[in-house]
């Protein structure tokens, strides 16, 4: 049973059916399936178009009454008061309903005939404009010229600013541009015909713009969503350990009257729960940079190492988008996607004790085992984020990948599962090499950078063993962009140390 949160009251609402059921009509759902799952993110749709429903209302007032100005001398004025008092009335009706019901919008049947509201009233006000277009239709070119713009003008921003509730956009815009473009036709005449072909591209290009403004809103909501919930978890653990520490406390002062094996043993359990306590802000601050985007490294040597293998990633995809083996992958959307998500790929060093990861020297065996750990940590912290929002994400699936993967080689000697060829995630072998690059062309507190032309060098011995063939090949293309790109964004050099010649 999956959980959904109640955006008013900050309640957890369960949902008694594994699959959705729809309770609207399906002519009324284009682009907005209110069900039970959905519930949360369609009553922050329905809110969001609540709050701005008196503008647009009384905005079309003020239009309509502009739009009888201005024809008023050119039609049927007794026309003209009747259309301007249907259209009032509606408004008025519409009004009135908002000021009464604007708060009821907690239950599934309320969020359902809001959205029926506003959907059957974006009509009846489109069909409104459709039937001035058709009835006052003037004859001269020039004015007919400034009802299209006036009704393409009403299309455009309802549909283009309004992307929260599609339904209503859509409707008002079949509303006003069907009868709009049929009247337009009607004149018969080579001019007049061209005006409706290219009145229906421009509805075609709305409805197409606002699908897309629809998707990306609704995106930006869910990843809200999905942070409220960790945010929320994070904070019921942190009062869990408060409150354990507050009783621990009361603990210790009973304690200290006792002889020295009970103080001992109030030592141990102090430490124990400062270890826990240190661990779960570890996990906290994980789970908050890998989710919100905002991963940093705890590793001070590596300077700028982030952004130069944002960089790196994302140049070499970008000139893989073409090859045959990675263009079903590489879409734009995607590169970019590895280009934030990037960052990610040490996330699990957050894991690894301070005096393995900043040791200023070589690790030894059992400190490189620790040390290898890191990746592990990153996926198991990442694929924990994917359970606990129990959605399947595009994005998350691509970091874990990242953290998880970039140490993997293509003969299948890396780590931690030791995963070869094709086996290997496409953007983790891009990773792989831009983190290699990085790390030898750099300098670290144990080691100096190493030149431009040696790194080169490096990793086309590594092509077929520990980097993609293609890969390597990709990069020897665009190798002297890679120096740029590490002399941009190039690390301070401390006091008495040497700069790198990259």
């Amino acid at each position: 049973m999956r959980g959904c949160r109640d955006t008013d009251k900050g309640e957890i609402m369960d949902i008694a059916t594994k699959h959705p059921k729809h309770v609207s009509p399906g002519w009324l759902n284009w682009g907005f399936q209110l069900s039970h799952a959905d519930l949360p993110m369609c009553r922050e749709q329905l809110r969001t178009r609540m709050e701005m429903y008196p503008a647009m209302v009384l905005g079309q007032m003020g239009v309509q009454l502009l739009f009888v100005w201005l024809y008023w001398e050119l039609g049927h004025h007794d026309f003209m008061i009747l259309w301007l008092s249907a259209s009032f009335a509606l408004h008025l009706v519409e009004l009135s309903k908002w000021r009464r019901d604007r708060h009821s919008l907690s239950a599934l049947d309320q969020c359902r005939d809001w959205h029926q509201h506003f959907t059957v009233f974006a009509l009846a006000s489109g069909l409104l404009w459709g039937a001035a277009a058709v009835v006052f239709f003037p004859h001269d070119l020039f004015n007919q010229g400034i009802m299209i713009s006036i009704m393409v003008g009403l299309v455009a921003v309802s549909v283009t600013l309004n992307p929260v509730h599609p339904p209503a956009s859509v409707t008002y815009l079949g509303g006003i541009m069907l009868p709009l473009m049929a009247r337009v036709a009607a004149e018969n005449d080579a001019l007049h015909w061209k005006i409706a072909g290219m009145l229906l591209l421009f509805s075609m290009v709305v409805l197409f713009s606002g699908r897309v403004l629809t998707r990306n809103y609704r995106r930006v909501l869910q990843q809200r969503f999905e942070n409220e919930t960790l945010l929320r978890e994070l904070e019921a653990q942190k009062n869990l350990n408060e409150e354990a520490r507050y009783r621990l406390e009361l603990a210790n002062a009973e304690l200290r009257q006792h002889e020295e094996r009970l103080e001992s043993m109030v030592r141990e359990r102090t430490s124990e729960l400062r270890q826990r306590t240190d661990e779960i802000g570890l996990i906290k601050d994980a789970t908050i940079l890998a989710l919100s985007s905002l991963a940093e490294t705890r590793d001070n040597e590596t300077g700028n190492h982030i952004r130069r293998t944002q960089h790196y990633i994302r140049l070499l995809a970008q000139h893989l988008r073409g090859h045959s083996r990675f263009k079903d992958f590489l879409t734009e959307e995607n590169i970019e996607l590895l280009f934030k998500l990037a960052p990610l790929h040490d996330v699990g060093k957050v894991g690894i004790p301070d005096h393995i990861l900043l040791k200023p020297g070589k690790l030894t065996d059992e400190e490189f085992e620790i040390m290898k750990q890191h990746a592990l940590l990153g996926g198991n912290a990442i694929a924990a984020a994917e359970s606990e929002v129990n959605i399947q994400s595009h994005f998350l699936r691509i970091a874990r990948q990242i953290a998880v993967g970039h140490h993997e080689k293509w003969d299948g000697s890396g780590y931690p599962f030791g995963l070869s060829g094709e086996d290997i995630p496409i953007p983790a072998r891009l990773m792989a090499l831009a983190d290699v690059y990085d790390a030898v062309s750099s300098r670290r507190v144990y080691k100096h950078a190493i030149h431009h032309d040696e790194v080169v060098k490096i990793i086309e011995a590594g092509s077929g063993t520990h980097f993609d063939p293609d890969i390597v090949a990709a990069f020897n293309m665009i190798k002297h962009e890679f120096a740029a790109i590490a002399e941009k964004f190039c690390d301070a050099v401390p006091d008495g140390a040497q700069a790198s010649l990259i």
